[in-house]
């Protein structure tokens, strides 16, 4: 049965930046009550400076987060997550599951509208459906065999042959999700996607000028729920008339036009610049735990291929001073060994954190000469490009040496980082970032065919029990001994959650974030 070897976690676009996942976290006390019905301020035009171009806007194509943070204003799917990252209903009305998980029936919303007009109906949504699951690395590999049955306009059913504990949560994740399109437009697309952006969401696409902006505009016949706002359920308010994402990848230009007004919010930014916005009344800053930056080990080639070696490492190094050249400041970060949030109480365990962060650098020393080490070089790939990577390398590189390690930096840009982590002869670590799971087997590194080819029967074997439990609480009386194997295996070594730090002006009310940002709900006061 495990021939599916985790093949899950070939989510191989998120990668780069890692993405994919989901977390609330946020600094809520800058949040304003933006739902108040008795002070609803509408209209108005948000600008808003983006860090980065996305490749597409098609959420069916990537789990890339330009795509899921802009096209999740666009479209919007059959189910979603809350900011307990608990499964929520979408664009289903309701949905059951049976007892033996082989079958999900979705009764749909009537009078759901697409931006062309036409009512959203269950053609479309297994024209939908069907198309995403070809294209989703997860559904690619858990939900092949699914199929989907129409039983009226508004009931489809999903077979699921081979059902996991974890098909609900594909179904509804943010990152590459199963947005919900027209039966024609799914027709009509090509392999680079769909010709047209037309969703159901609360704004729909007007244009895209490339290496400009993207601008959304406000979908008067917009079909919202009526359940509180929580993450990305419930309900949604389409308060501004238009929107501009000004794609700005230099953070110094973002955050200049951002304090001459010419924006009013701007992401990713850094965190000594956003310690600077902290301490501004004019500003407000939203602050969200939903990723880590980890050391990813070659566990395939080269010294940390011995588990000895790696633990060794773990004992070498200070996770505090790790995470505060790449974060500044603990505004920014948090120090928890565990695989998912706090708030995800089934999943978090206390196992591991007597191994966490023990920081012992003669411990570290005598497990190098139990395992044998030899002076063989340790090759960190990094790039500039994104410096909290780089700062963590540096750390990582100072802290091996003082163990009597030799290391070595191999400084490039970031395409020929994520080039060179493609061959196991080309390195021993590399940094990325990871979005925090609603399930701790979701994770790529878990895997043996993602860079750094984890390779543990144990971890496999307790990733198996989870996925085929009978029931959600048999599923999570493994976390404990997950969390034991993860911390003796040492696939990846976590420092703490890190944040994704977006700012904003004090005019805007009812921002919030969950590893995106949330613009419906946003209204802008005078």
């Amino acid at each position: 049965m495990y021939k599916r070897n985790l093949g899950f976690f070939l989510i191989m676009l998120i990668v780069s930046i890692a993405l994919i996942g989901c977390a609330d976290n946020t600094d809520n006390s800058n949040q304003e009550e933006g739902n108040n019905n008795d002070n609803e301020v509408k209209g108005g035009q948000l600008d808003f400076a983006y860090h980065v171009q996305p490749a597409t806007l098609d959420p069916h194509l990537t789990v890339n987060d330009a795509t899921r943070d802009i096209s999740a204003h666009i479209f919007e799917a059959l189910l979603t997550l809350d900011t307990s990252l608990e499964v929520q209903p979408m664009l289903a009305e309701s949905y059951e599951l049976s007892d033996d998980r082989k079958m999900i029936t979705f009764n749909l919303r009537q009078g759901v509208k697409f931006h062309n007009g036409e009512e959203m109906t269950a053609d479309d949504v297994i024209a939908s459906m069907e198309r995403w699951k070809t294209l989703s690395s997860q559904a690619e590999t858990y939900l092949e065999e699914m199929t989907f049955e129409k039983e009226d306009d508004y009931t489809v059913i999903a077979h699921i042959p081979n059902p996991t504990i974890q098909d609900l949560y594909i179904l509804a994740d943010t990152a590459q999700f199963a947005a919900i399109m027209p039966e024609e437009i799914i027709e009509n697309a090509s392999i680079e996607g769909v010709e047209d952006m037309i969703g159901t969401g609360p704004y729909k696409f007007v244009e895209w000028k490339t290496d400009n902006y993207i601008h959304v505009e406000k979908f008067d016949d917009y079909q919202s729920r009526s359940e509180e706002p929580n993450g990305m359920s419930g309900q949604k308010n389409a308060y501004l008339d238009d929107i501009y994402f000004h794609l700005i990848t230099d953070p110094s230009t973002r955050i200049a036009g951002l304090q001459s007004g010419d924006y009013d919010i701007a992401s990713d930014i850094p965190p000594d610049s956003a310690l600077n916005f902290l301490n501004d009344d004019n500003f407000q800053t939203a602050v969200d735990f939903s990723s880590f930056t980890p050391i990813n080990f070659n566990k395939k080639e080269g010294v940390f291929k011995d588990k000895k070696i790696r633990q060794a490492a773990n004992a070498a190094i200070n996770v505090e001073d790790l995470l505060e050249a790449a974060y500044v400041n603990e505004e920014f970060y948090e120090l928890d060994h565990a695989l998912v949030k706090k708030e995800q109480t089934g999943w978090y365990s206390d196992v591991g954190s007597d191994v966490y962060n023990t920081y012992d650098p003669e411990l570290a020393k005598e497990l190098l000469d139990e395992a044998g080490y030899d002076g063989e070089e340790v090759v960190i790939i990094t790039s500039r490009e994104y410096a909290n990577y780089y700062n963590m390398s540096v750390v990582v590189k100072e802290q091996l040496e003082a163990v009597g390690m030799k290391v070595k930096l191999d400084v490039t840009d970031w395409a020929s980082v994520s080039q060179k982590r493609e061959d196991p002869e080309k390195f021993d670590i590399f940094f990325n970032r990871f979005m925090i799971r609603p399930l701790p087997t979701q994770y790529l590194f878990m895997s043996n065919e993602w860079f750094g080819w984890t390779d543990s029967e144990e971890l496999e074997e307790l990733s198996e029990k989870i996925l085929y439990a009978d029931s959600l609480e048999e599923a999570q009386s493994y976390t404990d001994e997950l969390h034991e194997v993860y911390w003796d295996y040492i696939p990846i070594l976590k420092p703490g959650n890190t944040a994704l730090i977006t700012t904003y002006t004090k005019n805007v009310k009812g921002f919030d974030y969950m590893s995106n940002p949330i613009l419906w709900n946003v209204q802008l006061e005078e």
